[in-house]
């Protein structure tokens, strides 16, 4: 199972109704587990609600502003985030760097593999959001991408 294959199965998953799905494929195992919506709603409108009430005593919890030209290139996977191949590599990206459609942006191990992360657009690296070596979850933003014609 490749991830390409492993991306659709999480996509089709989390727009289901499926809490929980686990297949055994060559040997290889994958268990799906997904939180109900509707307490984490709750929780994002009032977290929602506490920043803009709160915005100017605490400006460093509002969220970053980005323009609508940004893209916010996310995980496809869970694991564990690293910008650069070896610990004394160079980074995969870093800010201002050009990336186009098949660019590695990093690599994500999850069970003891590696896996390469592929830019699916074509832009310029304004932030790398996360730490190297820093655990991250499905979905989760990992850099903001000004998009190219």
């Amino acid at each position: 199972m490749n991830i390409k294959e492993i991306r659709e199965l999480i996509e089709l998953i989390e727009g289901s109704a499926i809490e929980e799905f686990e297949m055994e494929r060559s040997g290889v195992r994958i268990r799906i587990r997904k939180t109900l919506p509707a307490p984490r709603a709750g929780i994002v409108e009032s977290a929602q609600q506490t920043s803009t009430d709160t915005s100017e005593k605490t400006p460093t919890e509002e969220p970053p502003k980005k323009d609508e030209e940004n893209y916010l290139f996310k995980a496809p996977i869970v694991g564990t985030f690293y910008i650069t191949p070896k610990p004394d590599a160079q980074p995969y990206v870093k800010v201002g760097d050009h990336v186009t459609k098949g660019t590695v942006l990093c690599t994500i191990e999850a069970m003891k593999i590696f896996n390469q992360i592929e830019c699916d657009i074509e832009g310029e690296i304004i932030k790398i959001l996360v730490e190297n070596g820093q655990p991250v979850e499905y979905g989760q933003p990992l850099c903001e991408i000004r998009l190219t014609s």
